[in-house]
Order: C-alpha cells, then structure tokens, then sequence
C-alpha cells in the first residue's frame, strides 16, 4: 500500500523523537541506578522500554506504507549531572514530541490516512501522560526540597 510521503515523512521524524528519547532515558535511568534512586530508574527504563515499542510500530506503518524507516535526525543527548536537568531535558524533549505529533496527526487527517492518525494519537496520549508526570516532579522537588524528593527515590 503505497502511503503519501508526507505521512511517511512525518513518522520517520517522530521516528527521531522515540528513538532519542530511548537513548535519553536509558543514560538516564544508568546514572540514577548508579547514584542510588532505583526509583527514577526504574521509571526511566519503563519509558525507555516504551520509546521502543512506539518505535516498532512506527516502522511497521512506514514499512507497509511502502516508505523506507529513515530518521532524519538523532538528536543530542548528554548525561544531566543531576536529577532535575534530566528531568529538564526530558521535558524539552518530550514537548517538542508533543509538537510534532500534533502537527503529523493533521497532516494524516489531510492525507485521510486515519490508522497512522490513530496510532499517533495514541502515541500522543503516552507522550502527554508523560509530560504530566515529568511537571509532578518538578512540582514535587520545588514543594519537598530536592534533598527529601531524592530520598524518596532510594532503593
């Protein structure tokens, strides 16, 4: 089934916001795991693992859209030497997923290629659940002091 490339073009670039955000989250969950928070890890390496499988089905839908998987960018990641830069990073990265989901679920309705529209809105739905969960942290740091959120996150 041959797909518009413009569809195919917009899940390739969220192709590069899923599989940057695998390699962010895994770095960040190996420094939280090594300074003690198992629990950040452990949460870094759920989103991790879910990058992924939105990755795979998002190759999937290229594949059968007769579209070649080409990312057009790896985005930077660096090692934030403290809980809430990663936090921060993450954020950055998640929201500007956020953006171009909303902009690739619009040009799928345009195309009227509603399955890729769909599996993107879910995605969407996973990406703002997270965005959510990044602000209550913050929220939490500024309202604990980082001292007693960061004790919470112990083993």
């Amino acid at each position: 089934m041959k797909g518009e490339p413009a569809v195919v073009s917009g899940l390739n670039e969220y192709l590069s916001y899923e599989l940057t955000g695998h390699r962010q989250y895994l770095l960040h969950a190996g420094m939280c795991r090594h300074w003690g928070f198992e629990r950040l890890a452990a949460i870094q390496d759920a989103y991790c693992a879910e990058e992924i499988r939105h990755a795979a089905k998002i190759i999937a839908r290229i594949l059968l859209l007769d579209g070649t998987p080409a990312p057009p960018d790896f985005g930077a990641i660096v090692g934030a030497p403290t809980v809430p830069e990663q936090l921060a990073l993450d954020r950055a990265l998640v929201g500007r997923a956020i953006a171009h989901l909303r902009t690739a679920i619009a040009g799928c309705e345009h195309s009227h290629d509603f399955v890729s529209r769909d599996m993107l809105r879910e995605m969407l739905d996973d990406e703002e659940h997270h965005l959510h969960w990044l602000d209550t942290q913050t929220v939490l740091i500024n309202q604990v002091g980082l001292e007693n959120y960061l004790q919470t996150q112990t083993g």
